[in-house]
């Protein structure tokens, strides 16, 4: 493979981390694409025909797909094959400070949401998306930050009805996968698992982010370890890194075994278009997919069950296109109807924004092609330098109240810094385009933890099988987000304050917002104004394929991951959350799939032969 950002043929590309370039940018890429495009598993790339058929199909190498993969393959007398949509995952994504490039590229896929009402009005990033379209999918484009959520997000899924998904039941789950590295500051190590597949680090502390910490600690907030099931406080963040290198599902799960387990078929640019079902059976039988370059239809059936893997966009997607899904949806396009399900429905993710940027006082900056090169070389033979920080993200995070939640220790917002384009103040305009390691402001963030508005997907009924689908989140649908978002971004006041902050060599600036000028930027006029106009969303989406019982008007899946009236047929990926957990998505879904795999072994026992 060659992996180039999107755009380099046109001289230059943009995006939400990456604002205008300037020449010695472009050289830059440049260098990336040459140095670094190239994976390091194309020595492993099958020309062989596939066979005709396997015990289990997995469509979505993603997070949760790699995991299956790797369990199910297990079991030595069972046939797996893993398709992936993308390609192989380029060596450029093992480097955490060049995150930025990455959204905007060859790996990745961008998906419009439906601009309606107030949102998604003043800039082009606020509602483009972007995930994974590669070996690790999300996993190998995103921050890499490992956040599991609360223990009460978890206890709630149980009580929807959801038997076996509480903390008790899935934190063993979480611990399977995990290889912590590191000491967590006010950590009990029987939170963690040692030995896991998936390695997890702490960076070495940035000098501002270690200032921003103890400002939220003199503010009265607790230290504590935000993956022990209760995440009221400040923390460190912890990081999907493995010796300071990015740690994809790939990575972890699946590059061990590639080429040692033979039960394991692995392959990559294939687009699966259609589950088929047989129709008097109501059985999932196999898959209809493209190749590279082409609309040939071709098929592969599955023995044993046909697995969905393929995310919160492409999973409804793919089950509308076999006939699952809302009957007068599937009408309207054309698609003859095998089960009336609310697939599509129950769309949330976190959003948030930033009324604030911390400017650092000393800052010197570069913009000298030379200069990258040099850095990125150092830290592929050192692991040393300016890119081992994560796409800018400073390493501490802090979960508060607002007045707007009265449950004890339920935080409702989360507030991190991250060194980037600030989107609301519009400096993507005029900023010298540099990587993120070199940017010399903070953008400070406010982001609602668990949003009570939901949206819905629908398909492109012109081209239901090659567009992306019809996205509206429908943020703000619930007033109550847009209250809390507002009293959230008032409480960066606290830290701004603070003796920590005034001695920590940065600068607190508000600009008002363009949109927003005729308010006084200390009025709640103003932090409305802003909320509505600038809102993003986080990259967390959730939700399309509810995990419920059939009684759930909302519910696609059973608790076993089973899809609801069609049999040998799971979705097992981030869709199936029942609601965003107070984190981030990435840890949870490779929860879900260490757990599904397990569910699986349980109905296929008597299949099983070690």
């Amino acid at each position: 493979m060659t992996w180039h950002p999107a755009n380099i043929t046109e001289g230059c590309f943009t995006n939400y981390f990456i604002s205008s370039c300037q020449p010695s940018f472009l050289t830059f890429l440049t260098f990336l694409s040459q140095y670094l495009g190239h994976s390091r598993d194309d020595k492993l790339r099958s020309a062989r025909a596939l066979d005709n058929e396997y015990d289990f199909i997995i469509v979505g190498a993603g997070s949760a797909g790699c995991v299956v993969a790797n369990r199910l393959t297990e079991i030595k007398n069972w046939k797996i094959l893993l398709l992936e949509a993308g390609d192989e995952q380029p060596v450029v994504t093992e480097i955490p400070g060049l995150l930025g490039v990455l959204p905007d590229s060859t790996i990745a896929s961008s998906y419009d949401y439906l601009r309606k009402g107030e949102v998604c009005k003043l800039s082009p990033y606020q509602c483009i998306i972007t995930r994974g379209k590669v070996m690790g999918g999300s996993s190998s484009i995103n921050a890499m930050i490992y956040n599991r959520g609360m223990k009460r997000d978890y206890d709630d899924w149980e009580k929807q009805g959801n038997p076996g998904w509480n903390w008790d039941n899935v934190l063993r789950y979480f611990k399977k996968s995990e290889n912590l590295k590191s000491k967590i500051p006010a950590g009990d190590a029987t939170n963690h698992g040692i030995g896991g597949y998936l390695s997890v680090e702490l960076r070495e502390p940035e000098k501002y982010a270690e200032s921003i910490h103890n400002a939220w600690k003199e503010t009265g907030l607790k230290e504590v370890d935000y993956n022990s099931g209760e995440n009221l406080g400040t923390a460190r963040i912890q990081f999907t890194l493995k010796d300071g290198i990015r740690q994809s599902t790939n990575d972890a799960f699946i590059r061990p075994i590639r080429g040692v387990r033979s039960n394991l078929t692995v392959r990559t640019k294939i687009q699966v278009t259609k589950v088929i079902i047989h129709p008097k059976s109501k059985r999932a039988i196999g898959v209809e997919y493209v190749e590279p370059g082409t609309k040939l239809t071709k098929k592969v059936f599955a023995n044993k069950e046909v697995i969905l893997s393929a995310g919160t966009y492409e999973s409804p997607k793919l089950l509308m296109l076999s006939g699952i899904g809302p009957v007068d949806h599937l009408n309207e396009a054309g698609i003859k109807v095998v089960k009336n399900l609310p697939v599509g429905k129950n769309y949330q993710d976190h959003i948030g924004l930033s009324p604030y940027e911390f400017v650092v006082n000393d800052f010197q900056n570069f913009n000298d092609a030379d200069k990258y090169v040099e850095d990125v070389k150092n830290f592929m033979q050192n692991k040393e330098g300016s890119y081992k920080m994560s796409g800018g993200i400073l390493d501490n995070t802090a979960y508060l109240q607002t007045e707007y939640e009265t449950r004890p220790g339920i935080p409702d917002i989360e507030m991190f810094g991250l060194n980037k384009v600030d989107i609301v103040n519009g400096v993507e305009g005029n900023a010298t385009c540099a990587a993120l390691a070199y940017r010399g402001y903070y953008i400070m963030y406010t982001t609602l933890t668990r949003p009570d508005s939901s949206g819905w997907l629908i398909l492109n009924i012109t081209d239901p099988t090659f567009s992306n689908p019809i996205i509206n989140p429908n943020f703000f649908s619930n007033e109550k987000d847009l209250k809390t978002l507002v009293a959230g971004m008032k409480l960066w006041k606290r830290v701004i304050e603070t003796e920590s902050f005034k001695k920590s060599g940065l600068t607190a600036v508000k600009t008002p917002a363009p949109a927003c000028e005729k308010f006084a930027t200390d009025d709640d006029k103003y932090f409305h104004c802003v909320a509505k106009n600038y809102v993003q969303a986080f990259y967390h989406p959730v939700g399309t394929c509810k995990m419920g019982p059939s009684a759930d008007p909302e519910a696609v899946v059973d608790s076993r991951l089973r899809v609801h009236g069609i049999k040998g047929l799971r979705v097992i990926d981030a869709s199936i959350m029942p609601a965003v957990i107070r984190g981030n998505t990435n840890a949870p879904t490779i929860m879900i799939g260490e757990k599904a795999s397990d569910l699986i072994k349980e109905d296929w026992k008597s299949s099983i032969s070690l």
